[in-house]
């Protein structure tokens, strides 16, 4: 191999090995500065409620919400769940219906397999849902078991504000959820499907 040549490579290795090492560096430093600046800021709770936020993740479905929040934010339980309830009712200040509700992907980062939702109705319903990892048009509709959402005494209540936990998705599989209400003789008024996309657990 020509000697010119070879110092050519040389040098060129050189310069790639210092591009590397200073790539690290600046990367080393970004993390820290970005760190210290979380840090900065984690007792600073206006802060801190700025910068957590619910977002539209079509990932996972059409309308679902997912919380965004700084990855190396420490904030305590109670403070994180005062500051989603508040999110929450800010939300809730406009109207929701069965076919256009608030649909939250765990929200209280509590169980990944959980999905909040909220709509309402102009009179007072019972609710009912049916999730499977089956295509819907591929069952019988007359002999699907649907699962009433019931009230915190354990009851079924009729009512006009629906605010509901579904904690019985499939992680890592496309989810069919039908939602329906019903009147206080039994007939459904309505219903929907909703498909979502949920993650496997840790991702």
């Amino acid at each position: 191999m020509n000697k010119y040549k070879l110092i050519r490579i040389i040098k060129y290795a050189f310069l790639l090995f210092i591009l590397v090492v200073a790539t690290q560096q600046v990367y080393k430093f970004g993390k820290k500065s970005y760190q210290d600046y979380i840090n900065a800021h984690e007792n600073d709770l206006e802060w801190v409620e700025d910068n957590i936020t619910l977002e539209d993740d079509y990932r996972i479905g059409n309308q679902v919400k997912v919380v965004h929040m700084p990855t190396d934010l420490t904030v305590s339980t109670e403070d994180y769940t005062e500051i989603i309830n508040k999110k929450i009712k800010a939300l809730l200040v406009n109207s929701y219906s069965i076919d256009s509700p608030i649909l939250i992907y765990n929200p209280y980062r509590e169980d990944e397999n959980k999905l909040y939702i909220y709509f309402h109705t102009g009179e007072k319903y019972q609710a009912q849902y049916f999730v499977s990892t089956e295509s819907i048009v591929m069952q019988d509709m007359d002999t699907l078991e649907y699962k009433n959402f019931l009230d915190e005494t354990g009851n079924v209540s009729f009512t006009t504000r629906h605010y509901y936990t579904i904690d019985s998705l499939v992680p890592g599989k496309k989810n069919n959820v039908i939602l329906r209400i019903l009147d206080e003789t039994g007939v459904v008024v309505d219903a929907e499907n909703f498909i979502l996309n949920i993650p496997s657990e840790g991702n």
